[in-house]
């Protein structure tokens, strides 16, 4: 074997997994197909941690490796017409709890902010997404959702910059934000990175919708020289 060969990278095994769209907001969920053949934007009954979704299927997304954590999916079957309705069903419930959760965080004082609810097709369980600046105690806000909604809920936390991507919204250049259009997941952002683009450091030019750095900081910082080694050669 040649040196030019050897330093060739070998990329990881590929797992069996499919990335699936089981929110639109939310990342692909790796799921595994078993026997079943799937095509790229077909809705299929999808088995997740939280429940039963609907799930379509898409070419678009990252592949998948063996090494990627968190959790996994299983595609049980095509969906029903009566699954999608049942799924339409459904969404009329999540965005009444929406409405029900912001308007009792505000009676009840609570310093949160309430970014969707997902409830399975089968089952008993909601899934309520937030974002916190600091720990709260949910003990009331949990009874009453119980014995509205007759389900078991879960506050799940998210940070901001992941709340920002379910919002979506546009940034400071008049496009969507990026984290909502393109990103798959999240890149560290430093201030050196807004130095290096000889950017204004004043936080409110520099800073995006979930108050963090802009993530296009780490995008175009490639694109401009490092003026560090370029003052050093000089030296």
């Amino acid at each position: 074997m040649s040196a030019g060969a050897a330093a060739i990278p070998v990329m990881p095994r590929v797992e069996d997994l499919i990335p699936v769209v089981v929110d639109p907001d939310l990342p692909a969920l790796p799921c595994r197909a078993g026997a079943l053949e799937v095509r790229h934007d077909t809705c299929y009954l999808v088995e997740t941690p939280d429940g039963q979704f609907l799930g379509r299927v898409s070419l678009f997304s990252l592949p998948i490796y063996r090494a990627r954590p968190g959790p996994v999916g299983r595609i049980l079957r095509l969906a029903s017409a009566e699954d999608e309705k049942r799924s339409e069903d459904t969404q009329h419930i999540e965005r009444e709890v929406e409405a029900f959760l912001r308007q009792r965080t505000a009676e009840l004082g609570l310093d949160m902010r309430t970014i969707k609810a997902r409830l399975s097709l089968t089952g008993r369980k909601a899934v309520v997404f937030f974002t916190a600046e600091r720990r709260l105690d949910f003990r009331v806000l949990l009874r009453e959702l119980g014995r509205r909604y007759r389900r078991r809920v879960e506050m799940r936390p998210l940070g901001v910059r992941d709340g920002a991507r379910i919002c979506g919204g546009l940034g400071p250049c008049g496009r969507c934000l990026c984290c909502a259009t393109f990103m798959e997941r999240f890149h560290s952002v430093t201030v050196r990175m807004a130095k290096r683009q000889n950017l204004s450091l004043n936080p409110t030019k520099i800073s995006g919708m979930c108050g963090r750095l802009m993530c296009c900081l780490a995008h175009e910082v490639d694109q401009y020289p490092d003026l560090g080694r370029k003052g050093r050669r000089r030296d």
